[in-house]
Protein backbone atom coordinates (compact mmCIF):
# COMPACT_ATOMS: atom_id res chain seq x y z
CA UNK A 1 0.00 0.00 0.00
CA UNK A 2 1.60 3.44 -0.84
CA UNK A 3 1.91 5.36 2.02
CA UNK A 4 0.23 9.39 1.59
CA UNK A 5 1.46 12.33 3.58
CA UNK A 6 -0.96 14.98 5.12
CA UNK A 7 -0.79 17.98 7.13
CA UNK A 8 -2.86 18.37 9.92
CA UNK A 9 -3.06 21.09 12.70
CA UNK A 10 -4.07 20.84 16.59
CA UNK A 11 -6.75 21.95 17.84
CA UNK A 12 -8.01 23.57 21.45
CA UNK A 13 -11.25 24.16 20.73
CA UNK A 14 -13.95 21.37 20.83
CA UNK A 15 -18.16 21.11 21.35
CA UNK A 16 -20.80 21.24 18.19
CA UNK A 17 -20.61 25.66 17.35
CA UNK A 18 -16.44 24.99 17.19
CA UNK A 19 -17.12 21.94 14.84
CA UNK A 20 -19.32 24.12 12.68
CA UNK A 21 -17.23 26.71 12.13
CA UNK A 22 -14.07 24.56 11.02
CA UNK A 23 -16.61 22.61 8.55
CA UNK A 24 -17.72 25.99 7.23
CA UNK A 25 -14.08 26.93 7.22
CA UNK A 26 -13.38 24.23 4.84
CA UNK A 27 -11.62 22.02 7.35
CA UNK A 28 -12.57 18.79 9.07
CA UNK A 29 -12.14 18.10 12.67
CA UNK A 30 -10.14 14.72 13.74
CA UNK A 31 -8.70 13.29 16.57
CA UNK A 32 -5.15 11.25 16.96
CA UNK A 33 -5.27 8.34 19.53
CA UNK A 34 -3.00 4.96 20.35
CA UNK A 35 0.53 3.72 21.68
CA UNK A 36 -0.27 4.78 24.93
CA UNK A 37 -0.36 8.26 23.82
CA UNK A 38 -2.24 11.36 24.72
CA UNK A 39 -5.35 11.66 22.27
CA UNK A 40 -4.39 15.02 20.01
CA UNK A 41 -7.84 17.01 18.61
CA UNK A 42 -6.80 18.07 14.55
CA UNK A 43 -8.18 19.82 11.69
CA UNK A 44 -7.67 18.92 8.57
CA UNK A 45 -7.64 20.24 5.00
CA UNK A 46 -11.11 19.29 3.26
CA UNK A 47 -9.67 19.22 0.02
CA UNK A 48 -6.35 17.65 1.27
CA UNK A 49 -7.87 14.49 3.12
CA UNK A 50 -10.74 13.98 0.26
CA UNK A 51 -8.11 13.36 -2.29
CA UNK A 52 -6.45 11.06 0.06
CA UNK A 53 -9.78 9.00 0.87
CA UNK A 54 -10.22 8.67 -2.76
CA UNK A 55 -7.28 6.60 -3.58
CA UNK A 56 -8.64 4.01 -1.09
CA UNK A 57 -4.94 4.38 1.18
CA UNK A 58 -5.52 3.48 4.88
CA UNK A 59 -2.33 4.34 6.63
CA UNK A 60 -0.60 7.89 5.81
CA UNK A 61 2.06 9.99 7.23
CA UNK A 62 0.59 12.59 9.38
CA UNK A 63 2.70 15.72 10.14
CA UNK A 64 1.26 17.77 12.93
CA UNK A 65 3.77 20.85 14.12
CA UNK A 66 6.49 19.22 12.14
CA UNK A 67 6.25 16.08 13.86
CA UNK A 68 5.59 13.15 11.65
CA UNK A 69 4.32 9.81 12.46
CA UNK A 70 2.47 7.24 10.60
CA UNK A 71 -1.37 6.40 11.03
CA UNK A 72 -4.15 4.54 9.83
CA UNK A 73 -7.61 6.06 8.90
CA UNK A 74 -9.33 3.81 11.53
CA UNK A 75 -13.07 5.61 11.05
CA UNK A 76 -14.31 8.30 8.74
CA UNK A 77 -18.26 9.66 10.00
CA UNK A 78 -19.85 11.01 6.99
CA UNK A 79 -23.05 13.44 6.40
CA UNK A 80 -24.65 11.46 3.53
CA UNK A 81 -27.23 14.25 2.78
CA UNK A 82 -24.56 17.06 2.60
CA UNK A 83 -22.39 14.40 0.90
CA UNK A 84 -19.49 15.40 3.05
CA UNK A 85 -17.16 14.22 5.80
CA UNK A 86 -17.89 15.10 9.48
CA UNK A 87 -15.38 13.55 11.38
CA UNK A 88 -12.20 11.30 11.36
CA UNK A 89 -10.19 9.19 13.79
CA UNK A 90 -6.65 8.29 13.37
CA UNK A 91 -4.83 5.76 15.40
CA UNK A 92 -0.85 5.67 15.81
CA UNK A 93 0.92 2.36 14.31
CA UNK A 94 4.11 1.10 14.21
CA UNK A 95 5.29 -0.39 10.82
CA UNK A 96 6.80 -3.35 12.68
CA UNK A 97 2.97 -4.53 14.39
CA UNK A 98 0.30 -6.16 13.20
CA UNK A 99 -3.01 -3.96 13.23
CA UNK A 100 -6.63 -5.36 12.68
CA UNK A 101 -8.72 -3.52 10.13
CA UNK A 102 -11.67 -3.64 7.89
CA UNK A 103 -11.24 -3.27 4.21
CA UNK A 104 -13.59 -3.21 0.86
CA UNK A 105 -14.77 -6.19 -0.73
CA UNK A 106 -15.36 -5.82 -4.55
CA UNK A 107 -16.54 -7.88 -7.13
CA UNK A 108 -15.33 -8.56 -10.24
CA UNK A 109 -16.91 -10.52 -13.15
CA UNK A 110 -19.97 -11.68 -14.50
CA UNK A 111 -21.44 -14.72 -12.02
CA UNK A 112 -22.55 -17.85 -14.21
CA UNK A 113 -25.63 -17.78 -12.01
CA UNK A 114 -26.69 -14.44 -13.07
CA UNK A 115 -26.31 -15.47 -16.99
CA UNK A 116 -29.08 -18.07 -16.56
CA UNK A 117 -31.26 -15.71 -14.53
CA UNK A 118 -30.29 -15.81 -11.15
CA UNK A 119 -29.79 -12.10 -8.64
CA UNK A 120 -26.76 -11.67 -7.15
CA UNK A 121 -26.52 -10.37 -3.44
CA UNK A 122 -23.24 -8.52 -2.29
CA UNK A 123 -23.96 -9.08 1.25
CA UNK A 124 -21.18 -8.17 2.91
CA UNK A 125 -19.06 -4.82 1.67
CA UNK A 126 -15.52 -5.36 3.70
CA UNK A 127 -14.42 -8.01 5.52
CA UNK A 128 -11.72 -7.72 8.71
CA UNK A 129 -8.23 -8.94 8.30
CA UNK A 130 -5.04 -8.57 10.37
CA UNK A 131 -1.82 -7.64 8.65
CA UNK A 132 1.76 -5.27 8.90
CA UNK A 133 1.40 -1.77 7.76
CA UNK A 134 2.78 -2.37 5.09
CA UNK A 135 0.76 -5.24 3.99
CA UNK A 136 -2.84 -3.38 4.36
CA UNK A 137 -4.95 -4.11 0.30
CA UNK A 138 -6.02 -0.83 -0.71
CA UNK A 139 -9.39 -3.18 -1.36
CA UNK A 140 -9.82 -7.23 -1.84
CA UNK A 141 -11.12 -8.00 -5.27
CA UNK A 142 -13.57 -11.21 -5.33
CA UNK A 143 -13.97 -12.81 -8.48
CA UNK A 144 -17.30 -14.57 -8.69
CA UNK A 145 -17.20 -15.96 -12.42
CA UNK A 146 -17.97 -19.08 -11.24
CA UNK A 147 -20.83 -18.06 -8.86
CA UNK A 148 -23.69 -20.17 -10.02
CA UNK A 149 -27.22 -20.34 -9.01
CA UNK A 150 -27.78 -21.27 -5.56
CA UNK A 151 -23.84 -20.98 -4.57
CA UNK A 152 -22.65 -18.42 -2.43
CA UNK A 153 -18.57 -17.54 -1.60
CA UNK A 154 -17.97 -17.37 1.72
CA UNK A 155 -14.85 -15.92 3.57
CA UNK A 156 -13.00 -18.70 3.42
CA UNK A 157 -13.45 -18.95 -0.16
CA UNK A 158 -11.98 -15.29 -0.42
CA UNK A 159 -8.46 -15.07 -2.51
CA UNK A 160 -5.05 -15.08 -0.37
CA UNK A 161 -2.93 -12.66 0.27
CA UNK A 162 0.50 -12.43 1.22
CA UNK A 163 1.10 -11.43 5.22
CA UNK A 164 -2.86 -11.12 5.53
CA UNK A 165 -4.86 -13.16 7.64
CA UNK A 166 -8.92 -12.87 7.61
CA UNK A 167 -10.31 -12.18 11.15
CA UNK A 168 -13.88 -12.34 9.99
CA UNK A 169 -15.94 -15.44 10.53
CA UNK A 170 -14.99 -18.21 7.81
CA UNK A 171 -18.23 -18.99 6.82
CA UNK A 172 -19.81 -15.84 6.69
CA UNK A 173 -21.28 -15.02 3.07
CA UNK A 174 -20.03 -12.40 0.88
CA UNK A 175 -21.61 -13.07 -2.15
CA UNK A 176 -24.42 -15.33 -3.17
CA UNK A 177 -26.83 -15.86 -6.30
CA UNK A 178 -30.18 -16.96 -5.76
CA UNK A 179 -33.44 -17.92 -8.18
CA UNK A 180 -36.00 -15.28 -8.69
CA UNK A 181 -39.22 -16.65 -7.57
CA UNK A 182 -42.35 -15.56 -9.71
CA UNK A 183 -45.48 -14.96 -7.57
CA UNK A 184 -48.43 -16.66 -8.52
CA UNK A 185 -50.77 -15.55 -11.07
CA UNK A 186 -54.51 -14.97 -9.46
CA UNK A 187 -57.15 -14.57 -12.09
CA UNK A 188 -60.18 -11.96 -12.43
CA UNK A 189 -62.40 -14.71 -11.37
CA UNK A 190 -60.59 -15.78 -8.01
CA UNK A 191 -60.38 -12.22 -7.17
CA UNK A 192 -64.13 -11.56 -7.76
CA UNK A 193 -65.20 -15.10 -6.07
CA UNK A 194 -67.27 -14.93 -2.68
CA UNK A 195 -65.27 -16.14 0.20
CA UNK A 196 -66.78 -19.47 1.03
CA UNK A 197 -68.34 -18.55 4.96
CA UNK A 198 -68.28 -20.99 7.64
CA UNK A 199 -70.81 -21.46 10.13
CA UNK A 200 -70.51 -23.16 13.01
CA UNK A 201 -71.90 -26.80 13.80
CA UNK A 202 -74.69 -26.68 16.23
CA UNK A 203 -74.60 -28.55 19.60
CA UNK A 204 -76.74 -31.75 20.30
CA UNK A 205 -80.14 -29.73 21.08
CA UNK A 206 -79.52 -26.51 19.67
CA UNK A 207 -80.75 -27.22 16.56
CA UNK A 208 -84.04 -28.87 17.74
CA UNK A 209 -84.56 -25.57 19.23
CA UNK A 210 -83.91 -23.89 16.12
CA UNK A 211 -86.04 -25.94 14.67
CA UNK A 212 -89.05 -25.37 16.82
CA UNK A 213 -88.27 -21.63 17.17
CA UNK A 214 -89.04 -21.68 13.07
CA UNK A 215 -92.32 -23.12 13.65
CA UNK A 216 -94.07 -21.04 16.24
Amino acid sequence: MKILELKAEKRTTKGSKAVKKLRESGQIPAILYGHKQDNVMLCLNEHDFTRILHTGTRMIDLTVDNKKESALIKDVQYDNLLDCVLHVDFSRIDLTERVKLRVQLELHGESVGVKEGGVLTHVMKDVEIECLPTAIPEKIKVNISELGLGKAIHVKELPVLEGVQYISEPESVVASVHQIVEAKAVSEEELLAEPEVITKKPKEGEEESAEAAKKT
